[in-house]
């Protein structure tokens, strides 16, 4: 009988193999019990969701929008320094557990820009998803499949867990036990981090109103509140503070009208709306997306004042121009010591532009 693939085209004993060939480091933190408990593997095989591929949503496109890993990186850096738990001291590690990590696109950014990482940070990649997991290892990073309520990692082993970029995917009924298993695979001294838009954010808005209505998977997922991100903490001890993070796109080009192009692309490529705006035209999305993305009233209804653009724009950069689409992001730090931002930036403040 055949050994079921926990990847595409690889069983776990090959992955195992591979982890401990290629990523030493890390092969000790997997719990192979866990790995390898009766139906684990061929639960996770079962799964089927729309990052596997463009067959069966739009997998394959959200790989092609995120080649740039730097897309997200002005939010992305805000959330690693506030993860890292300490500055690593005499070459110490930040061992980071990037929950919903895809393809690696955090992992490739911190490869991209070292020195605006936390020092020392290593960050590992899991996801539920086979082929995100499978990419993120043909790009040569350290990656495990699994999903967030059972992570396959051994109890205390990493310094910081991310839950971001995706936790309003994980049901409902499910976060309490995802955020069990990040605190329950959590150093002492570490940080556990949640980060999701608001329910009646512009991001949530046009998840409801375009993403679900033309998109090709829709995105009918109910996003976290500020007060159900203090709750899932309440049975740990892990006190949570809450943040507002200035998370944008942002995406280059050489002309203003290229970098307005780009950023439909960008948001046509990752929520699967190509045929959307393909039939819209690129001045007519633009439009849109400026209409739905207004921040002017979600920013002035924040709890602590927060800098960042009201609409999309497009400003000149070193190099060409830059298309920055706002997005402001609740995050929720759970742990020990106050939380670090990037160097140069107040615990509480907005990180700057990218």
């Amino acid at each position: 009988m055949l050994a079921p693939s926990y990847l595409p085209a690889m069983t776990l004993e090959e992955y195992l193999g591979h982890i401990a060939s290629a990523h030493p480091h890390w092969r000790p933190l997997l719990d192979e019990g866990r790995l390898g408990r009766a139906g684990e593997v061929e639960r996770l095989c079962a799964l089927s969701n729309e990052f596997d591929s463009d067959r069966t949503g739009r997998g394959d496109s959200y790989r092609q929008a995120h080649r740039d890993p730097l897309v997200r990186w002005t939010g992305a850096r805000r959330l690693l320094h506030l993860a890292a738990p300490r500055p690593a001291a005499g070459g110490g590690e930040v061992r980071l557990l990037d929950v919903l990590g895809g393809d690696g696109l955090l992992a490739r950014a911190v490869a991209a820009r070292p020195r605006e990482s936390p020092d020392g940070l290593r960050v590992l990649t899991g996801d539920i998803c086979g082929p995100m997991v499978g990419a993120a290892l043909a790009h040569g990073l350290p990656a495990v499949r699994q999903s967030a309520d059972r992570l396959m990692l051994a109890d205390r082993t990493v310094d910081a867990v991310l839950l971001a970029y995706g936790t309003h995917h994980i049901p409902a009924a499910v976060r309490p036990t995802a955020v069990a298993e990040a605190v329950r695979v959590l150093r002492p001294g570490g940080r556990v981090v949640v980060h999701d838009f608001e329910p009646h954010s512009p991001m949530a808005d046009f998840f409801r109103t375009v993403v679900d209505r033309h998109g090709a998977t829709g995105h009918d997922y109910p996003h976290l509140t500020r007060a159900e991100l203090l709750d899932l903490f309440a049975p740990h001890p892990l006190t949570p503070r809450l943040l507002d993070v200035y998370d944008p796109v942002t995406v280059h080009a050489a002309t203003p009208e290229q970098a307005r192009a780009a950023l439909v692309t960008y948001l046509a490529d990752t929520y699967g709306l190509t045929d959307h705006f393909t039939g819209l035209g690129t001045e007519a999305a633009w439009h849109l997306i400026t209409t739905v993305f207004d921040h002017t009233a979600h920013l002035a209804a924040l709890p602590t004042p927060l800098t960042a653009p009201t609409r999309p724009l497009v400003r000149p950069a070193t190099t060409g121009f830059v298309a920055e689409l706002p997005r402001v992001a609740v995050v929720a730090v759970a742990g020990a010591g106050p939380a670090q931002g990037p160097p140069g930036v107040p615990a509480g403040g907005a990180p700057g532009r990218q």
